[in-house]
């Protein structure tokens, strides 16, 4: 048999990701830590537009006519 290990603390592990996840943050660039958001959202958003196809479908026609009247497309918010 292998050994008895006592636990003498509970880890919680939301609190562990969070204390990576604020470490990374610190050591990277204004532009990486924006380009990693950008991918974050995009991929909610992919994810999103998966589970729910009509709503891609809608976004979609809606961009082609605003195209057709002649307004472009938003790609973001400005600030």
């Amino acid at each position: 048999m292998g050994k008895k290990v006592k636990v003498t603390r509970i880890v919680d592990v939301t609190e562990m990701g969070r204390a990576g996840g604020n470490a990374r943050a610190a050591n990277l660039s204004d532009a990486e830590l924006s380009a990693a958001g950008s991918k974050a959202v995009n991929a909610r958003w992919a994810a999103y537009y998966k589970a729910h196809p009509d709503k891609l479908k809608e976004k979609l026609e809606r961009e082609a006519s605003k195209a057709a009247r002649g307004r472009r497309p938003k790609k973001g918010r400005k600030r």
